[in-house]
């Protein structure tokens, strides 16, 4: 049986969005993963923040790849709702397999998040740090995408 990708439909909002580069600066709570390149979809960006236009739902996800100092090192991301300054969805946890500590893992954050008040600028932010590097541009990226 054969698999194919199917396009969602035109009037559907969506984006796939990558770092142009490893990003090794803010790497700090509260910080964006600075994703930089609309990588394919018909949303946009604005200084590393998805803009989702208004009465719509959307289903926000990611993958990271980090880099640690420490062995013992780890990192949260969750969403980010600029416009109404708040976290929301799942938080990731992102931890080098050399980690110590019994973590537990999700290495993907995701949120669903609706704009019937007005448009909303989204970001992915870290959310706790610990000896963080950088992040791997060739393996990171977030995708949004229009529920409907």
């Amino acid at each position: 049986m054969a698999v194919r990708a199917v396009a969602p439909a035109a009037a559907t909002r969506w984006g796939f969005f990558r770092l142009s580069t490893n990003q090794t600066a803010g790497l700090t709570v509260n910080s964006p993963v600075r994703f930089d390149m609309v990588a394919a979809g018909n949303l946009t960006l604005a200084t590393y923040s998805i803009q989702l236009p208004e009465n719509r739902t959307f289903r926000l996800t990611s993958g990271l790849s980090f880099s640690f100092s420490s062995g013992n090192g780890s990192v949260q991301t969750c969403w980010y709702d600029v416009t109404a300054g708040q976290y929301v969805g799942v938080t990731s946890q992102h931890i080098p397999p050399t980690n110590t500590t019994q973590w537990s893992q999700q290495p993907v954050a995701h949120a669903v998040i609706g704009t019937a008040g007005g448009a909303k600028s989204v970001q992915l932010r870290i959310s706790a740090a610990s000896s963080p590097n950088g992040v791997f541009a060739a393996w990171s990226f977030a995708d949004v995408m229009e529920i409907i």
